[in-house]
Order: structure tokens, then C-alpha cells, then sequence
């Protein structure tokens, strides 16, 4: 009767390490899946893909608040250019637009834009008309929140974009309106969004 415990160890043994090594190979399985990246086909919703002109993305623009003090995003669906420069454009159109909900605009009606260029080293050149800020409320704050309403639209919403470089008419200007120095380019400040 004592041999027949002593039978089963061996097979018990192998039981075992059999349930153990599916375990271990489960586990490291399931690991490594997580861990691969989606095939092209299921990029995530908002990726742009190359040839799919039917695709959204959502884009935020930056608007002043209902009281104009601080910044405020709408997100938008739109579809996505074909490259970052059109991308920037649409969304400088958008600004101009002004808000569909209870924000405020940013920038005057009338603002047209006359080039728009993206260095290899991510600042963005955005030329507008010579007299595109002539209806322009004025002030300092109303300047610093069109500058940063721009400035925050482009660089949260372009991968590319990291500053913005402001130009009137062609030429590097001293202020859009009289008030905040232009001759530096622009970072996002996350102070100003609210």
C-alpha cells in the first residue's frame, strides 16, 4: 500500500509543471499582445490616415470666455487635412469664425490671413493682412488673449507647432494693436485656459 503514493509522485509532478508552464506561457502571451500596436487598419478614432478622406478628428479652439478674460476650447469634428500647413490654416479659419457656444470671440471678423509657414524647428509663421486688426477692440488684455487664443489653437491641435511667430503685412510688427510685443515668439500658457 506504500508503493502507490510513491506511484502517483512522478505524475503528480509532471501535473504540476505542465499547469505551471501554460501559466507562465499565458501570462507572457498576454503580455506581449497588450503590448503590440494596433494594426493600421484600427487606428485609434481621430488619427489621421494617409488616403482616408472620410475620417474625423476633433480639434479644440481656443475662444475668450463669456467675460473675455481667460481662454476657453470648443472642440470641433472636422476633416483632416492633407498636411499640417492646411490643418493650421482650417483652424485659423475657425478662430476667425468666432464661437458656436457661449464663448467670445478672439479675433475680429474680418482678419484675413495672408501666408502661413512651419519651420523644421516648429514655429509657425502666421502673416495676416496689414490692416486685419483695425476693428480690433484694443487693450491689453483683449491683445494677449487674440495672441493667445492663436497660439494655443495651433500648438495643441498641430503636432508639428511648438511656438507662434506673428506677422502684419509681410513684416515682423512691434504689437498687433499697441500693446504686447510681437518681436518673440509665442508659447502656450496654460494659465490663460480656464
Amino acid at each position: 500500500m506504500e508503493e502507490g503514493p510513491l506511484r502517483l509522485l512522478p505524475k503528480l509532478i509532471l501535473a504540476i509543471f505542465a499547469l505551471f508552464s501554460a501559466i507562465l506561457v499565458g501570462w507572457w502571451l498576454a503580455k506581449h499582445m497588450a503590448e503590440a500596436p494596433a494594426p493600421p487598419s484600427a487606428a485609434a478614432p481621430g488619427q489621421e490616415m494617409a488616403g482616408q478622406d472620410s475620417e474625423r478628428r476633433t480639434v479644440h479652439i481656443y475662444f475668450g470666455d463669456a467675460q473675455g478674460r481667460h481662454l476657453m476650447a470648443e472642440q470641433r469634428v472636422v476633416a483632416p487635412p492633407v498636411d499640417e500647413v492646411r490643418l493650421a490654416r482650417l483652424l485659423i479659419d475657425l478662430l476667425v469664425q468666432g464661437p458656436k457656444k457661449e464663448g467670445s470671440r478672439t479675433l475680429p471678423a474680418d482678419v484675413r490671413l495672408r501666408a502661413l509657414h512651419v519651420t523644421e524647428a516648429g514655429t509657425a509663421f502666421i502673416d495676416f493682412e496689414e490692416n486685419a486688426f483695425d476693428s480690433h477692440p484694443g487693450g491689453v488684455g483683449n491683445e494677449l488673449l487674440s495672441i493667445y487664443s492663436v497660439v494655443h489653437t495651433l500648438v495643441l491641435n498641430v503636432e508639428k507647432i511648438r511656438t507662434v511667430k506673428f506677422l502684419i503685412g509681410g513684416r515682423e510688427a512691434a504689437t498687433l494693436v499697441g500693446h504686447v510685443d510681437l518681436r518673440e515668439p509665442f508659447e502656450v500658457d496654460m494659465l490663460w485656459v480656464r
